[in-house]
């Protein structure tokens, strides 16, 4: 079985366990699953097989009885029992705009001229082990900006924080996500919550601590913070009480390129880059950051937290250096507990891999349906499909290590040997229809539409 049947065959067991109480129903949800996993890229009319499979697809989408719930209840099923085995996981999550051209889908809100969108909030289960091991989707919230009122344009008009909370908040997102899958692992495996600086907010940090729940957030913002002895306000905002604590570790860390961003983000943390080897500082404390003058006067005063601080050493001249500061309940009483707190942070890239697998590796927005419930339903169909390219990418980027050798691919020009176990890594570039022979960096990292090209001949 070559990874491309190996796909559709780990695309099918996600789904199996699908319910919507109609065995036709479930029977032709397998049947679709196949179809978008044996070749993710190609649109509904190429990948079904005949014209009543393709007629099939359709009205499976837009039934009544199939909800993006429904569909993904067994694919988190699995994901939690991966997490089980593990122990300890990272939930890692993030958002994502899913934008359509044309003259607009029917439920998606206001038509601009870029078309129209909603988004989608993901939480990903990754190994903690670190090898970062992708196990699947724990959680997923969608909505549309439909043009209803949000707390910074009701703020804009005027209206006072009193009045702008009780308005629908997509801030919120965060903790019900993190909640729902808290709930979901029920405690067979310990989850250490993994967000970037965009979770940063005090009632967030507070409810997660009043949760008990373990957590590694970015901060994005130089915060207030309040006296550990005396319990009043200090003077000291958190950089400035950061950049005295001892450096605790040094590490020479090589930074991937960063290509210029889509639209021209004014994010200065997202501006183009060059690959570059960085000498990053560690150093770490406690602090009580404080509550924001804004925030609800029920919540605490302050909040106890541990923070690591992330610093580049003489960075180039005219380039933004790594600034991090981590946000978390982990224990910073050792070296190796605070470098475990970053590298738990640094597999926080791995859900921006997931998304382009969604939308390069799936070409999700390129699907031409033309209502809310039909796309959302397709959404939750190549979750699992998603998943399943991103761990084969992983196991791909891991070759080398003797867990990562795998059974032989026959190459059809040739006789395998026995014995002969090429790497995971030559068998993906290999069945990718790529070159093989002394892979080069850039061929493991070429577009996921690309990668998957070569599949096609290989089925």
């Amino acid at each position: 079985m070559d990874q491309a049947a190996g796909r559709v065959q780990t695309v099918e067991d996600e789904i199996s366990g699908i319910d919507l109480d109609d065995r036709r129903l479930e029977h032709r949800s397998i049947k679709f699953c196949r179809r978008i996993a044996a070749e993710p890229a190609l649109g509904f009319p190429q990948a079904m097989v005949t014209p009543a499979e393709l007629e099939g697809c359709y009205r499976l989408l837009g039934n009544d009885k199939v909800t993006p719930e429904a569909i993904l209840a067994p694919h988190f099923r699995a994901t939690v029992e991966r997490a089980a085995e593990r122990g300890t996981v990272l939930a890692v999550y993030d958002s994502s705009e899913f934008r359509f051209n044309g003259e607009g889908r029917d439920g998606l809100g206001a038509v601009t001229k870029s078309g129209n969108a909603f988004w989608g909030h993901f939480c990903l289960a990754v190994s903690a082990d670190g090898k970062r091991d992708p196990l699947g989707v724990l959680g997923l919230k969608t909505w549309v900006r439909d043009g209803s009122p949000t707390p910074s344009s009701a703020r804009k008009k005027g209206a006072t924080y009193a009045e702008v909370r009780k308005l629908p908040c997509e801030q919120d997102r965060w903790f019900e996500t993190a909640m729902a899958v808290e709930k979901l692992v029920a405690g067979s495996a310990s989850v250490v919550h993994v967000m970037d600086s965009e979770a940063d907010d005090f009632d967030l940090l507070l409810q997660l601590d009043d949760a008990q729940s373990r957590f590694v957030v970015r901060s994005g913002y130089d915060r207030a913070l309040i006296d550990l002895v005396d319990g009043t306000d200090s003077s000291k905002k958190l950089r400035t009480f950061l950049g005295k604590a001892e450096v605790i570790a040094e590490r020479a860390v090589k930074l991937a390129r960063r290509a210029k961003p889509v639209g021209g983000s004014l994010d200065k943390r997202r501006q183009p880059r060059d690959t570059r080897t960085a000498m990053l500082t560690f150093s770490a404390t406690t602090a009580v950051i404080k509550r924001p003058c804004h925030a609800v006067e029920r919540l605490s005063a302050g909040l106890p937290i541990n923070v690591v601080c992330v610093r580049e050493k003489n960075p180039p001249a005219g380039v933004e250096p790594i600034d991090w500061f981590l946000l978390t309940t982990e224990p910073i009483d050792t070296e190796e507990q605070v470098l475990r707190i970053v590298d738990y942070y640094r597999a926080r890239w791995l859900i921006e891999e997931y998304f382009r697998a969604i939308k390069s590796g799936c070409a999700f927005q390129k699907r031409q349906l033309e209502t809310k419930k039909t796309i959302l339903n397709a959404l939750a169909f190549f979750v699992p499909v998603a998943w399943a390219l991103l761990r084969m990418r992983t196991l791909s980027c891991s070759a080398g290590t003797a867990s990562n050798r795998a059974r032989p691919l026959r190459d059809p020009d040739q006789d395998s040997q026995e014995g002969d176990r090429p790497s995971a890594s030559r068998q993906f570039l290999v069945v990718g229809g790529l070159p093989c022979c002394r892979p080069t960096r850039r061929s493991h990292k070429k577009q996921w539409s690309t990668r998957l090209a070569g599949f096609r001949s290989r089925l």
